[in-house]
């Protein structure tokens, strides 16, 4: 039996440098958030139905909505919405169904408006650009050197407790884990 092999994530040629390092540490921040944040953009979403009048879209910033299509029919006219990424029906429901209802929508926030999230990112990619990690303790005659970890492993794109807590009003709620 012949074994598929898998393509490498990441490729053997590839450069370690600042780029990588703010482009690891962007995605850190978006996955924990469970969304893009910034910039806006318009998208189109594929989600499932589940036989109740709301919808919670994978946002909390949306600034229009131009098209709900549900099993193919146009419903925009149909629907109320929220900044916060909640659509409701005003009659009846939306059916049950995998990828039953796309969404074109308008949502994340200007990047302006978010500057704690990019200094965020910014710190993040610099500490993860800095070699082994942060300096917790070091002797000089002894030439010993203690770096701060997280469960033994340096710190570096993971996102500290601290971060964590300040993207709190930028963390999803709903549909991530």
């Amino acid at each position: 039996m012949a074994m598929c092999q898998t393509p490498d994530i990441v490729k053997a040629d590839t450069t370690v440098n600042s780029s990588l390092w703010l482009n690891a540490a962007q995605q850190s921040v978006r996955s924990y958030c469970g969304w893009h944040i910034a910039p806006n953009l318009e998208q189109t979403i594929t989600l499932d139905g589940d036989g109740t009048r709301t919808l919670l879209l994978p946002s909390l910033h949306v600034t229009g909505i131009t098209s709900v299509l549900v099993e193919d029919k146009e419903i925009v006219d149909d629907i109320d919405w929220s900044v916060k990424g909640i659509i409701q029906r005003r009659h009846g429901v939306f059916p049950e169904g995998l990828s039953s209802i796309k969404v074109k929508l308008k949502h994340g926030y200007d990047v302006e408006q978010v500057a704690d999230v990019v200094s965020l990112i910014l710190r993040v990619a610099k500490r993860a650009a800095n070699g082994p990690g942060v300096i917790a303790s070091q002797s000089a005659n002894g030439s010993t050197v203690s770096y701060l970890t997280a469960g033994g492993a340096p710190i570096s794109v993971p996102l500290l407790q601290i971060e964590k807590d300040s993207l709190s009003p930028y963390k999803l709620t709903w549909g991530v884990s």
